[in-house]
């Protein structure tokens, strides 16, 4: 499906095809990203507040040791809140799936939805681990001056 697009889409001023390995500055880079079943695709949308369009794959629970779960699993829940699936049948439409994602409403709320489900403590991560530092060397020493 990839080589489809790239063909359709040929790399431009616009349209950029990366695969590189760090792919932190491309990301930041971007507008919207079309991926395959990754958690790259949770590091765009969530860090970055980006939408994303994502492959039609089918994903095997067995090697995750998850084959037993009736219900699906989280992240295959989350992806239809912050993206469009893409399949065979919408490669002819999409610009209009890019100007969807880029412009409904809906995948913000989504992202942000997402993002309050994978994040606990949002924003507060360094006070938090400073706090719990100095709480801890004054205990270990409170501990030595009690030896």
């Amino acid at each position: 499906m990839i080589a489809k697009i790239m063909k359709e889409y040929p790399e431009s001023e616009q349209l950029e095809w990366n695969r590189d390995v760090d792919n932190f500055d491309v990301l930041k880079r971007s507008d919207i990203l079309i991926s395959d079943f990754s958690g790259v695709t949770f590091d765009f949308a969530l860090v970055y507040d980006k939408p994303i369009i994502y492959a039609d794959t089918k994903f095997d629970k067995a090697p995750y040791d998850a084959w037993w779960l009736e219900e699906d699993l989280w992240t295959t829940t989350a992806l239809p809140r912050i993206g469009v699936k893409l399949t065979e049948e919408k490669m002819d439409s999409l610009k209009e799936m890019i100007d969807t994602c880029l412009e409904d409403p809906k995948f913000a709320k989504g992202r942000e939805e997402v993002r309050n489900e994978t994040w606990e403590y949002f924003g507060q991560g360094t006070k938090r681990t400073v706090d719990w530092l100095l709480n801890k060397y004054s205990q270990l020493t409170k501990e030595e001056e009690d030896k």
